[in-house]
Formats: C-alpha cells, sequence, structure tokens
C-alpha cells in the first residue's frame, strides 16, 4: 500500500470515530439539559411549596388571633353593651314612672 491509502484509511477511520462522537453527543446533550432542567423546575417547585406552606402558616396564626380577639370581644363587649341596654331600659322605666306620676 502507498502513503496516499494509509492517509485516505487513516482520515476514514478519524471520520468515523468523529461519527460516532457526533452521534454520541447529539442524543446526550438533550438529556443531560433535560435532566438540568427537570432538576431546576423541582427545586423551584420545592421553594415554591415551601414558601406556600409558610404563608398558609401565617394565615392560620392570623385566623387564631383573630379567633382570639372575637372571643375577647365576645365576652367583654357584649356584656358591656348588655349592661348599657339594662341601664337604658332601667332609665326608661323610671321616665316611664315619672311621667305616669303626673298625669
Amino acid at each position: 500500500m502507498q502513503t496516499q491509502e494509509y492517509i485516505l484509511m487513516f482520515l476514514s477511520v478519524g471520520q468515523i470515530v468523529i461519527m460516532i462522537v457526533a452521534f454520541y453527543k447529539f442524543f446526550r446533550d438533550p438529556d443531560e439539559q433535560s435532566e438540568k432542567n427537570i432538576s431546576l423546575l423541582k427545586n423551584n417547585c420545592d421553594l415554591k411549596h415551601k414558601r406556600i406552606d409558610e404563608i398558609f402558616a401565617e394565615i392560620n396564626k392570623n385566623i387564631g388571633k383573630i379567633e382570639y380577639t372575637f372571643t375577647h370581644f365576645k365576652e367583654n363587649e357584649f356584656r358591656h353593651i348588655e349592661d348599657e341596654m339594662r341601664k337604658l331600659s332601667d332609665i326608661q322605666i323610671k321616665i316611664l314612672t315619672i311621667m305616669e306620676e303626673k298625669k
């Protein structure tokens, strides 16, 4: 064989190797990119779920505070309102008694 044939055979083997590597890389790169994207999406979802859990915990805490405030208000303020209503009723009875005496 001549040198030129060896060079052509070497170039052909080189091209075959390059084609194999190119095909491997062509099919491998999208998989790696997809794995990276999936990993980023999972991390993002985890962060969002954690934040949503924190928000719900804050909401539950605030609802607990509102319930406590309403219970406190109900226990104290309604009693005051009832007392004031009784006082008004007593005053009204006194006024009616005075008006009846003047008749």
